[in-house]
């Protein structure tokens, strides 16, 4: 019953609000319907906009929060707020690598979240009823969940990935907290990630400005792979901007939109100086490096020849994706592109930005499980 007075409330809500726009009204009213503003508050509910352009009723105050196909998002919801107790759900492969990151030591409620909801890849909706969600966070692309979970009266708010990569990693990830911020009526941590991230940027362009084309490594992003596909990111995906802001010449640019499956005359034809492996595959460095892979001989490749292969790390989350570690990200990626250029200490960058932003003493043994995530963490 509680599900249906909520609708109801939100009928009536609805009804009010209609009734004010046909109302003549003042010159004030119109100008606030005109300026459609992206939140709109009353006492005990507000009304945001997600990244789908829908207008979404959501409680004042949310304390039972479940992620879904948006797998980052948890992450985002605590560099918002300084939280995870909120985080009542999320989906399987989110915990798996909230399990196995820094995360869980700084805020353990991450968690108690429950991942039974989430069955054969789908959203079991008697399961979630069971985990009493005030608000569900959605992939903008997965409209089936969507449609589903807003009939059964659970606000559901979308938010872009794939769509949004295009942009930017930073530019995506500033996007999640600005909803969120939207959302919870946190700003402060919120705006503190935005400022240290354009400044991140600024400080690696001034640098990089003068980087000739030819002076820049030619890398590659390995983004799923094992003895039987090889999977890279190429233009119109994160890799792609990660590689561009941090002073490199990303291979599959002119050859892969998005994510594609080639083989190994590709890679040979490619011939990358740099490999960047990603945390969605349980591959790491040594298996290239020490050929491991059966029917694939990597030992022809630059990067392996030269042993400039690297797993990227996962810090909150994993950093290839949109995480509250960008700037981190693109300080790495930048030193390993261009190591004389950028001769800071990665270690000491992530302690100090670990105390800042999430008041949390990183020891180094928790450094080097940053820098070297382990391949259970891989499943996606």
């Amino acid at each position: 019953m509680k599900k249906y007075g909520y609708l109801a409330t939100l009928a009536l809500t609805a009804m009010l609000a209609a009734c004010g726009s046909q109302d003549g009204g003042s010159s004030s009213n119109q100008s606030a319907e005109s300026s459609k503003a992206e939140v709109q508050s009353t006492v005990e509910e507000k009304i945001v906009t997600d990244q789908l352009g829908r207008e979404v009723t959501v409680p004042g105050k949310i304390d039972r929060v479940v992620t879904g196909g948006i797998l980052p998002y948890f992450s985002t919801w605590y560099v918002a707020t300084n939280s995870t107790k909120e985080i009542v759900g999320m989906h399987p492969n989110s915990y798996n690598a909230a399990k196995n990151s820094i995360l869980a030591k700084i805020s353990p409620d991450v968690l108690k979240a429950e991942t039974s909801f989430i069955q054969n890849g789908e959203v079991n909706m008697e399961e979630l009823m069971k985990v009493n969600p005030q608000l569900y966070v959605e992939i903008s692309t997965n409209e089936d969940s969507i449609n589903k979970i807003s009939e059964a009266g659970i606000p559901v708010v979308a938010v872009k990935a794939i769509d949004a990569a295009a942009a930017e990693p930073l530019a995506t990830f500033n996007s999640w907290l600005t909803l969120t911020s939207q959302i919870t009526g946190t700003t402060d941590r919120a705006d503190r990630f935005l400022d240290e991230g354009k400044k991140v940027q600024s400080e690696l362009n001034t640098k990089l400005k003068d980087v000739a084309t030819q002076d820049k490594p030619r890398a590659m992003i390995l983004h799923m792979h094992n003895d039987k596909s090889i999977t890279v990111g190429g233009k119109n995906f994160f890799g792609n901007q990660w590689l561009n802001a941090t002073g490199a010449v990303d291979v599959a640019e002119n050859d892969v939109q998005g994510k594609k499956e080639v083989n190994m005359e590709q890679i040979y034809a490619w011939n990358p100086d740099i490999i960047y492996i990603t945390n969605f595959t349980e591959t790491q460095p040594e298996d290239l490096l020490k050929n491991k892979v059966d029917g694939q001989d990597w030992s022809q490749v630059k990067a392996v020849q030269e042993g400039k292969v690297y797993k990227i790390p996962l810090g909150i989350y994993r950093w290839f994706p949109p995480s509250g570690d960008a700037p981190l990200m693109l300080k790495w990626l930048a030193q390993k592109n261009h190591p004389t250029l950028f001769n800071y200490k990665i270690e000491d960058e992530i302690k100090a930005y670990y105390k800042d932003f999430y008041e949390f003493d990183v020891s180094d043994e928790e450094v080097h499980s940053i820098l070297n995530p382990s391949s259970d963490a891989a499943k996606y």
